[in-house]
């Protein structure tokens, strides 16, 4: 009598997490007067919270600017351009999605 072992060879497909080293930038005390930017990423419904906030930020913030930006989709980096353009524009920018 013949006997036959079989292997199935199992692999993980998952990498390890990895290590972020990205510092966050520093945050101002305080918003009242700085201008404030949106980058957005094009999901649906985005804009309609980044109109929201915007708007809840003039109440209480009184913010003088809102600068609005968007990437073409979720998963394209924006432009280096708009980066650029954010970070010498505004004090704060906000990045987010909707759906």
């Amino acid at each position: 009598m013949s006997t036959t072992t079989d292997r199935i060879t199992v692999l993980n497909p998952t990498a390890p997490p990895r290590q972020l080293r990205t510092e966050m930038a520093v945050r101002p005390e305080d918003l009242r007067g700085k201008a404030v930017g949106f980058l957005w990423n094009s999901k649906p419904n985005g804009d309609v919270l980044f109109q929201r906030l915007e708007q809840l930020l003039r109440e209480k913030y009184e913010i003088p600017v809102a600068l609005y930006r968007r990437k073409p989709t979720a998963s394209i980096p924006a432009e280096p351009r708009v980066i650029e353009e954010m970070a010498s524009t505004v004090a704060v920018a906000v990045v987010g999605l909707g759906d």
